[in-house]
């Protein structure tokens, strides 16, 4: 299988093979184990997870395309983003459902079953209000979740560096997602994943942004209210040797 690598393949930078690769939720057959189904209570874990399959579409030839000398769809399956799509189309339906979290998180819950595509190093477009002005530009998270007609339904941004997750990182994603949120109603959460941990800076600021304030007596958590109806959900996981774990908020 090696003897054609070589022949026509590119060799791409980490960030350049990401930038260019788009993942796409689907399924062996919809008669079978779905999402939809799952979100309903009519198929298990393991239906789901036999019949769901993650493709990739990338905007360069991957056929032999390394990765810092790596086979792209290798290095592809070894990335934080590929692992954290994975757990979130496989895994976190099931374990908000199963801590008794539907309600609690129902915009989450309700917005993966939706989920068609994620978007690497996705673009997305905001029209918000400043001092009176219409304002329209755009901004990037390093994942987009996306629906068929191509509304953002969850982002994420990813720490992949062994160094902890800081204050700033958290205000920058909560500014950005704010924005989205008033500019996308389909918003439903915003994910801070990180392979290494959360200063406490970084906790104390998710913890101010969805507690207190007039609108907290909802009973939504870990929710980023941004008016008295509309809102999504903070989340934050920390990532180890593959695995994901939903640390905040705790189920």
């Amino acid at each position: 299988s090696d003897a054609g690598a070589g022949a026509a393949g590119v060799d791409l930078d980490p960030d350049e093979a990401l930038r260019k690769t788009n993942l796409f939720v689907r399924y062996e057959t919809k008669s079978d184990g779905t999402l939809e189904k799952a979100h309903a209570g009519d198929a298990t874990r393991e239906e789901v997870r036999e019949n769901l399959r993650i493709e990739h579409h990338t905007r360069f030839d991957a056929d032999g395309a390394t990765v810092d000398g790596r086979p792209f769809d290798e290095f592809l399956r070894g990335t934080i983003e590929f692992g954290f799509v994975d757990w979130v189309t496989r895994d976190l339906l099931y374990e908000v459902s199963e801590t008794g979290n539907r309600s609690a998180l129902s915009d989450l819950y309700d917005a993966i079953p939706k989920v068609d595509r994620a978007e690497l190093y996705g673009e997305v477009s905001l029209a918000y209000e400043e001092e009176g002005e219409e304002r329209r530009e755009q901004e990037t998270f390093d994942v987009v979740f996306r629906d068929r007609m191509g509304n953002p339904l969850l982002v994420a941004d990813v720490n992949a560096t062994r160094d902890p997750s800081t204050e700033e990182t958290m205000l920058s994603l909560l500014e950005r997602s704010n924005r989205l949120k008033e500019s996308s109603d389909t918003l439903g959460a915003a994910f801070s994943v990180t392979s290494s941990y959360f200063e406490p800076g970084a906790l104390e600021t998710a913890a101010d942004a969805t507690g207190g304030g007039l609108f907290s007596r909802g009973k939504q958590r870990s929710y980023v209210r941004i008016s008295r109806k509309r809102g999504y959900h903070l989340c934050l996981v920390e990532t180890r040797e593959g695995n994901f774990h939903l640390n905040v908020p705790e189920l």
